[in-house]
């Protein structure tokens, strides 16, 4: 019927997702997933939007952040870091 080589590694497959499912289940596992993929959209949802008000200001859409960015440049200077 099956050969004794296949029906080996299909048990072996078997075990292996056994494993993978026990893992992968509990309030742990679903926490820290939890964590992760919401720091994951807050990190890209920031970027998005500093990409995009970075775009716009080099437009000359926002004007206001011309000012932001001269004080923000100010700051770090007085601190000591020098910015470009």
């Amino acid at each position: 019927m099956i050969d004794p080589d296949l029906k080996s590694h299909l048990e072996t497959i078997e075990n292996e997702i056994v494993k993978m499912r026990k893992g992968s289940s509990g309030i742990p596992y679903t926490l820290w997933r939890g964590i992760v993929y919401g720091a994951g959209y807050v990190i890209g949802a920031v970027l998005v939007i500093l990409i995009v008000g970075w775009i716009l200001n080099i437009i000359g859409v926002i004007p206001y952040f011309n000012n932001q960015v001269t004080e923000f440049r100010t700051a770090l200077q007085n601190v000591g870091g020098t910015l470009r």
